[in-house]
């Protein structure tokens, strides 16, 4: 009798999606909960500009608060806000421009968004790290026309970088390479940590992206990045010592080394950051031509691996992906516990807690059901 091929994968990853959910299911019962573990949501750039562009104050702190509820309402305890997504600021700067995911025109609002979102998250009793992209200033034609049109084009032209993006738009970017990107954004830093109360600084995965220098070689790209990263931190330190420094690199080690980040070096030596938040945005249920595979457990090990120094670490979890169907990571469609069954795992692991991306999706019945599951841990 032939059995075809397809009924033999169906059958495979029903073995697997048990497998997947027995362990959640025990782990449960045997792991109880941390109420110190960090359980963050990013706020990004582009959840900024869905529901609080173009605002005034009391809009604003309307719409804000109503977001962070959402976040509390979850079992949440932090926020990641983006602060400078691209070569601009949501706050009063004397080193960018006002960003157009805030306003439309980059005019400057009648109050202080900052502040409002740090004062808001506190009463909240949420955490507030402040989320910067250091290098990028544009990601495609009309971001990177909306920069140009700025004062501040010229100003940072002798050090940045144009280039194509893998899908052929023009994009901008500060070169890493140059003392006057490093001074730059580490000034940008120090105003925000002397200037507002947030309780960290965090950095995610742009460094040096696809198309940006791709003739430097692997290693200059992280000598150029790991200058900033020290003089970042140094200064973080020098200003308010309780104040976190946090990276979260792309969630495939290898990856995350092409871009610069030197992950090895910061991960054990001291002097870089204060912890690490992997972005592992697949399931365990990945499907390749040699068979299924456990992508998220075996991303997660291998970070634990590289963590010499043992510093907290954190898991970037997909809450984007959450109901989602792909011809290769099919557990998005096939379970709703993938992000409880991740936590958990994370957490035997050494993981001290998670954050999600992003925002909008703690608004979208899609993703509800898996969010209760996670809550409820």
């Amino acid at each position: 009798m032939k059995i075809e091929p397809k009924k033999i994968l169906s059958a495979l990853l029903a073995a697997v999606l048990l497998l997947t959910i027995l362990p959640y299911t025990a782990l449960r019962a045997k792991a109880a909960p941390n109420a110190a573990d960090k359980k963050a949501c990013w706020i990004s750039f582009l959840d900024i500009e869905e529901t609080l562009r173009d605002k005034n104050a009391a809009e604003f702190t309307q719409k804000l608060s109503s977001m962070y509820d959402n976040v509390v309402k979850y079992g949440m305890n932090t926020v990641i806000v983006h602060v400078r997504a691209m070569g601009d600021a949501m706050y009063p700067s004397s080193y960018y421009p006002w960003s157009a995911s805030l306003s439309t025109d980059r005019s400057a609002p009648e109050y202080d968004p900052l502040q409002i979102m740090v004062a808001l998250a506190h009463e909240k009793n949420l955490k507030f790290e402040a989320w910067i992209n250091p290098y990028r200033l544009s990601r495609d034609n009309k971001s990177t026309a909306s920069f140009k049109a700025t004062s501040y084009y010229e100003q940072f032209l002798p050090y940045t970088i144009k280039y194509k993006a893998p899908g052929g738009q023009t994009c901008l970017a500060l070169d890493p390479a140059r003392k006057e990107t490093k001074d730059l954004i580490t000034n940008g830093i120090k105003e925000i940590v002397r200037n507002y109360d947030v309780d960290g600084i965090h950095f995610d995965d742009y460094f040096y992206v696809s198309g940006m220098a791709d003739s430097l070689d692997i290693a200059t790209r992280k000598a150029n990045v790991n200058a900033l990263i020290t003089q970042v931190y140094q200064t973080i330190k020098s200003i308010k010592p309780a104040c976190t420094f946090g990276i979260s690199p792309a969630g495939n080690p290898d990856n995350a080394r092409t871009q610069g980040a030197d992950i090895d070096t910061w991960l054990s030596a001291p002097g870089y950051i204060d912890y690490i938040m992997p972005q592992i945005y697949w399931t365990d249920i990945y499907v390749t031509s040699s068979g299924v595979k456990q992508m998220f457990t075996d991303r997660c090990s291998a970070w634990v691996q590289i963590n010499k120094k043992q510093l907290p670490m954190y898991v970037g979890l997909a809450l984007y992906r959450v109901g989602t169907s792909s011809k290769t990571d099919q557990g998005w469609a096939t379970s709703s516990t993938n992000l409880a069954y991740q936590y958990v795992t994370a957490k035997q692991l050494g993981y001290s807690g998670y954050a999600l991306f992003r925002y909008q999706w703690l608004e979208k019945t899609i993703a509800a059901e898996e969010l209760n599951h996670l809550k409820n841990y």
